[in-house]
């Protein structure tokens, strides 16, 4: 073995021998200087990025597009920024009741520093503060109405309880809102008048409803008002005289009549499996202008027919009476 490694084997038994001689206090030494480290190391500088809460001005309306953000530098020891989490921060807070129209200015006092910590800056996107002042006025609701009605109806009246309804916001977009609509209401196949609760479309995004919670729309109360539509039947009801009497020649075997009414009764006429209608006779004494006398027809509903729908209908007869001839004298034989 050469004098070199010869040496260089010595000087590493003195060594171990050092380390493993008195190893607890050398070990509590290391320890020690660590910490020292660490606590006595430098400070060190970081950036966090929070929210912006921001609390609105009751009486004017902001036209401006703020930050949701705002970053900040925070200043302090190495041990104590490395723990710092954002949420230990909270918010930015920008009261809009203190705040003047320009650059928009968020002031450091706003932010909840934690202690062990320095403010150094903050950044955040440069806008100007514009404002627009509050007004309320009332506003015409209107009932958005899609579809029709069934085909033999009409719409006659629609009525909104409460007929306006309030509106607050900035001046501008308040202004230009001259109707309220409701939400669609479909009238398809609606046969009688009908009520539904439905809610108020909202007119702009910086429009607000009053008396109503935030975030809820109002509810309205929208009456339809519907009736049959009107037409006619023209129908031919057959003469029926008493079997014990004897008809008179001149009389028609059936009568011409008119039937007006709503068209859903129409159709019941239409469909009756029997003839709707009937023309009763009676027979009048001669008088004055009618000699031999006369028959008045009645033209009237039959059975076929249900009750509650005649009451609803009217029948007109283009016949309502025939005269009958007088009788013929006879002239007594000469003598």
């Amino acid at each position: 073995m050469s004098r070199a490694l010869r040496l260089f084997a010595r000087g590493m038994r003195w060594l171990g021998g050092a380390i493993i001689r008195h190893g607890g206090a050398k070990f509590a030494a290391l320890v020690i200087a660590l910490v020292f480290f660490v606590v006595t190391r430098d400070d060190v500088t970081r950036t966090f990025t929070i929210p912006l809460q921001v609390t609105q001005d009751p009486n004017r309306v902001l036209l401006t597009k703020l930050p949701d953000h705002i970053t900040v530098e925070l200043h302090g020891s190495w041990a104590r920024m490395s723990r710092l989490r954002e949420h230990e921060l909270g918010p930015a807070a920008l009261n809009l009741s203190d705040a003047r129209p320009g650059p928009l200015s968020v002031e450091p006092a706003s932010i909840v520093m934690p202690e062990g910590v320095i403010f150094r800056s903050m950044q955040y996107e440069k806008v100007d503060l514009r404002f627009d002042g509050v007004i309320e006025r009332p506003v015409t609701v209107r009932a958005e109405l899609r579809g029709a009605v069934n085909p033999d109806y009409e719409h006659t009246r629609t009525t909104i309880e409460p007929p306006r309804w309030r509106i607050r916001g900035g001046g501008g977009p308040v202004s230009e809102v001259h109707v309220l609509n409701t939400e669609p209401i479909v009238l398809d196949d609606i046969t009688a008048d009908t009520t539904v609760e439905v809610a108020l479309q909202r007119p702009s995004q910086n429009v607000e409803f009053t008396a109503t919670p935030p975030g809820e729309e109002p509810q309205v109360k929208v009456t339809l008002a519907v009736r049959p539509r009107l037409g006619e039947r023209r129908l031919s009801a057959a003469v029926t005289w008493p079997p014990d009497q004897v008809a008179p020649p001149e009389l028609p075997t059936e009568v011409s009549a008119i039937v007006r009414g709503g068209l859903p009764d129409l159709r019941i006429v239409d469909a009756a499996l029997s003839p709707p209608l009937v023309a009763m006779p009676r027979r009048e004494k001669p008088s004055a202008d009618f000699p031999g006398g006369s028959v008045v027809f009645v033209v009237q509903f039959t059975p076929a027919v249900p009750p509650e729908v005649q009451a609803r209908l009217s029948v007109e007869a283009a016949l309502d009476r025939v005269v009958l001839a007088a009788p013929v004298e006879e002239t007594p034989p000469a003598r």
